[in-house]
């Protein structure tokens, strides 16, 4: 009688630890998948998104990625800089993090004047 219950015991035990197991990697497997999918998705964002600084001129707006000081667009209004853009780059999404406040304000501005 006490083997048998020892023999129950164990069997629950190694049972027990293989469920555990599996689940574990199972657990693990869509952790892993939901990561690789995030990685692709930062990856196509990090692509997608040009950074760029805004310079004005004259009255005219001037657009350069600072990624590698390149030419993007160029317009009166945030409008017209955004229709260029698009219509040189339809997948791109130009982020101005650089430039003078006061000049990115201004461009800011037109926006409003639409």
């Amino acid at each position: 009688m006490m083997e048998s219950f020892i023999i129950g015991f164990f069997a629950g035990v190694i049972i027990t630890a293989v469920v555990l197991k599996i689940a574990l990697s199972i657990a693990v497997k869509r952790a892993e998948q939901t990561l690789e999918a995030l990685h692709e998705a930062l990856e196509k964002i990090q692509t997608d998104m040009i950074p760029a600084r805004v310079e004005q001129h004259n009255g005219m707006f001037y657009v350069y990625s600072t990624r590698d000081n390149s030419f993007l667009a160029q317009g009166a209004t945030l409008s017209e800089l955004k229709t260029r853009i698009e219509s040189r780059m339809k997948d791109a999404r130009v982020v101005v993090n650089e430039g003078d406040p006061a000049v990115i304000e201004a461009l800011k501005a037109t926006a409003a004047d639409a």
